[in-house]
C-alpha cells in the first residue's frame, strides 16, 4: 500500500480519516478519486497544512466558520472557496477516527438501520458510517449553509473609493491632544 509523506487537499479530495499504520502510528487514509492510501501525517495536520498554504489555518477556518454559522459543534471548515472545497467532519475533529468528507463529492445518503448510514460518494464508492442518518445530513447542512453565506458574502458589490480633491493636512503637536487638523 502507498504511504506518502504529505499531501493536499484538492477538488478529487473524496474525503480523509484517522487510521493507524502497522507501526501503531496515527496517519490519514486518504479516497482521492478512484484511489486510496496512506499519509504519514494526522487528519488534522493535512488539513492545517492546506490551508497554510492558501494563506489561512485550521483555528482561523474554525473561527471564521463559528462568526458566519454561530457557535456550532463539528464546524465544517472552508478549504477552497474557488475550487469549491469544504469538508465536514462527522465526530469531534480531536477524534482520531473522524471522517472528513469532502462536500462536493456526497451524492445521497440511505439509514442501514437505526445507527447507521449508508453515504453514496463520487467515482461510485460508498461508505457506512456508524452514525443516524438525520445526523449526517444535519451536519452536511452546516456545510451548505457555510458554502450558501461564504458565496454570498463574496458576491456583495465592490465599492470604489474616490479621492477628494482636497485633503486634510494633519500635523503633531504637544500635548493633550497631539494632532492638529487643518
Amino acid at each position: 500500500m502507498e504511504t506518502l509523506k504529505n499531501y493536499t487537499i484538492n477538488q478529487e479530495t473524496v474525503l480523509i480519516t484517522g487510521e493507524y499504520s502497522s507501526l501503531g502510528k496515527l496517519c490519514t487514509r486518504v479516497i482521492e478519486g478512484e484511489r486510496t492510501f496512506l499519509v504519514d501525517l494526522k487528519p488534522l495536520e493535512i488539513i492545517n497544512n492546506t490551508l497554510l498554504g492558501l494563506g489561512s489555518d485550521f483555528r482561523g477556518g474554525r473561527k471564521s466558520t463559528r462568526n458566519i454559522l454561530g457557535e456550532i459543534n463539528m464546524c465544517p471548515i472552508k478549504i477552497n472557496c474557488n475550487l469549491g472545497i469544504w469538508l465536514f467532519p462527522t465526530k469531534s475533529y480531536n477524534d482520531d477516527f473522524c471522517v472528513w468528507f469532502s462536500l462536493m463529492h456526497v451524492k445521497k445518503t440511505k439509514a442501514r438501520g437505526v445507527r447507521r448510514t449508508e453515504v453514496f460518494l463520487s467515482y461510485n464508492h460508498t461508505f457506512i458510517i456508524e452514525m443516524k442518518e438525520s445526523s449526517f445530513n444535519s451536519r452536511r447542512q452546516k456545510a451548505e449553509d457555510l458554502r450558501e453565506a461564504m458565496f454570498n458574502n463574496s458576491n456583495r458589490p465592490l465599492t470604489f473609493f474616490v479621492e477628494p480633491k482636497k485633503g486634510f493636512n494633519i500635523q503633531q503637536k504637544e500635548g493633550i491632544n497631539p494632532y492638529l487638523i487643518f
